[in-house]
């Protein structure tokens, strides 16, 4: 995650003409040790995948590892952040039936012409690009619907899991328009494609009312919006068992508007909507999971979303250590 925020600033650098000075994450041996862990855990992350797309069984060991590991960056190792009622990502094996396998199971009447400009500026870690539609499909308009195209290279035995997951967790808060194998990519070749609702809303850090704000300005838009994203985030819990961890800014849409010239945000700010129902933001909770524990827990998790993981995992890492040595 970290990688990717560092990846996006380098290309938004790049695309101005300007020069990236040298982030101490780089130089450091700290920050250094901090990057090769997370090289290694895409390198796992890869391995994985691939082992599930040829054997398409029970994930082994090595993907439990990445899942392991990917938990803890996401909540931490805290009981109050990463506590027993939360439990594995929701496209962990065990949670997926045969019904659940046939996501990508069948060819979608796609292919290159439809697929239109992207949303999302950059590759994301779990996805090859977002799309808009050129056509419309299924009922929908092309505006209502955008199209994830999956990196995961297309085995004899399907897709991975964590893909799967997706695609069950989009039908429960019902985004959910299509999913299968299509040639949509620029070259003609075939890919795995999620089709979801489109979500209508700007995101903040675009916005020139959150650009030109100064941090306290911009503290205030988001504790303003909070409510409305602990309200999606407890009800999908209470009611659906899916856990939304991985709530941070480019996970929100806010209430504005677009024009050719720039995009404006809503004040006061009253409609913002989560999205993003891909690995590894994504778990299962226990069934007796109550609205109290969801909320005590969706406020120590704004601050790391807010903050920054890595923030916030150090921090609390910091803390135990002083409580050992207390003890």
């Amino acid at each position: 995650m970290a990688l990717l925020r560092l990846r996006c600033s380098t290309a938004f650098c790049k695309s101005k003409g300007m020069q990236r000075p040298v982030d101490p994450l780089l130089t450091s041996s700290a920050g250094q040790s901090k990057i090769f862990s997370s090289i290694l855990f895409r390198l796992l992350l890869f391995v994985s995948i691939l082992l599930a797309a040829i054997t398409h069984a029970a994930p082994s060991s090595l993907s439990l590892s990445y899942d392991k590991a990917m938990k803890e960056e996401l909540l931490g190792t805290t009981k109050e952040r990463n506590p027993p009622w939360i439990l594995e990502f929701y496209g962990d094996y065990a949670y997926l039936d045969e019904e659940d396998r046939t996501a990508f199971t069948k060819i979608l009447d796609l292919n290159t012409q439809d697929i239109g400009d992207r949303i999302n500026g950059d590759r994301g870690d779990y996805s090859e690009s977002v799309v808009k539609l050129k056509k419309d499909y299924g009922g929908y308009t092309k505006d209502e619907v955008v199209v994830k195209i999956i990196r995961e290279l297309i085995g004899d035995k399907g897709i991975g899991d964590r893909y799967i997951g997706e695609v069950k967790a989009l039908k429960a808060v019902g985004l959910y328009v299509d999913s299968g194998i299509a040639p949509v990519r620029p070259d003609k070749t075939k890919a795995a494609v999620i089709m979801m609702k489109k979500l209508d809303g700007v995101p903040i850090k675009e916005t020139i009312e959150y650009k030109h704000a100064d941090p306290e300005q911009r503290e205030k838009m988001l504790s303003d919006a909070k409510p409305m994203i602990r309200e999606q985030v407890v009800n999908w819990a209470v009611t659906k068992r899916i856990l939304h961890a991985d709530f941070h800014r480019n996970n929100l849409l806010f209430g504005g508007t677009r024009t050719a010239t720039h995009i404006s945000l809503n004040l006061p700010i009253s409609e913002v909507k989560v999205l993003d129902f891909g690995y590894p933001g994504i778990l299962k909770v226990d069934k007796g999971v109550t609205k109290q524990q969801v909320e005590h827990w969706f406020n120590l998790q704004w601050e790391a979303c807010m903050s920054g993981y890595d923030v916030i995992n150090e921090k609390e890492a910091n803390i135990k250590k002083k409580e050992g040595k207390v003890q």
